[in-house]
């Protein structure tokens, strides 16, 4: 596995690699989608000036493209995630996180079938547009606290097939699934389609081994789904007593260490299948 860390902050990019982590993950502020040229190159510069290697993109659509509900500017929609994958593609960006609930949550009264079609013309504009640069986007179920739609890695993976689209993939984060108590062996039924990965302690704290969410059990899954890429840290709180720096760069040793001990067990057992013989026929 490889370990990397979520930040949308120049010093966090910067020193990402002294802290253990192997890539960057940029939040996608940092692009500037809605400013001109001349201050993406600024931005550009002071990116490349950090020297990480950054790979991944999270916050991918903001609100301000909004693609679902009754007034969507497919225009608008588009112009921003072509400016998005353009400059993300400048900066290393391979894979980019479509979780996005400002711009897909579902407002009070539209229909859910009129929904999900617009979701899925995006899902085809997003592979039209990352199929350009060689990248992919992976899709984010997000809890439902956050977000009223895609809540779970079965959600996600069943928009993916239903895309028939290689470019896009589904994605599988810890922090959401365990606040919704989702079954690690839905990491299983994403199989191949598992394109990428999140982790975080609950609260959003840096993952550490006196958790309750046991992230041992996380990387098992992974390994028994046949997934063996990057791992992204997106947390933010830090403990009490310490700081930002210090837990990042524990979480990351913490990390290793538990891919090391999983990818030494022996080969996991299958899920075993589930019998629906009771079922009427």
């Amino acid at each position: 596995m490889r370990i990397g860390l979520v930040t949308g902050h120049l010093e966090g990019i910067a020193r990402a690699a002294t802290w253990g982590y192997d890539y960057v993950e940029i939040m996608g502020a940092l692009l500037l989608p809605l400013e001109g040229q001349a201050a993406w190159g600024a931005r550009r510069r002071e990116i490349a000036e950090t020297g990480a290697r950054i790979t991944n993109l999270a916050g991918f659509i903001g609100g301000e493209a909004r693609f679902v509900g009754p007034n969507v500017d497919w225009e608008r929609t588009r112009a921003y995630i072509e400016t998005m994958v353009e400059r993300g593609a400048e900066i290393g960006v391979d894979t980019f996180n479509w979780g996005s609930p400002m711009s897909k949550s579902v407002p009070e009264g539209w229909p859910l079938s009129r929904a999900y079609e617009q979701i899925e013309r995006a899902a085809h504009l997003i592979a039209d547009t990352v199929a350009q640069v060689a990248a992919r986007c992976v899709i984010e179920p997000i809890n439902p606290g956050e977000c009223n739609v895609l809540s779970y890695v079965t959600d996600a993976a069943l928009l993916a097939r239903s895309t028939g689209r290689s470019e896009i993939l589904c994605l599988a984060d810890f922090f959401h699934m365990s606040l919704q108590s989702e079954p690690l062996s839905h990491l299983d039924r994403a199989g191949a389609l598992l394109g990428h990965t999140h982790t975080s302690g609950p609260r959003r704290l840096f993952p550490m081994p006196d958790q309750a969410w046991t992230q041992v059990a996380f990387f098992r899954a992974l390994r028994r789904a046949g997934y063996d890429g990057r791992v992204s840290v997106e947390s933010w709180t830090v403990r009490e007593g310490s700081t930002y720096e210090r837990d990042a760069a524990d979480a990351a040793a913490y990390l290793r260490a538990v891919s090391a001990r999983v990818a030494a067990e022996p080969d996991p057992p299958p899920e075993p299948e589930r019998d629906y013989s009771w079922w009427p026929p």
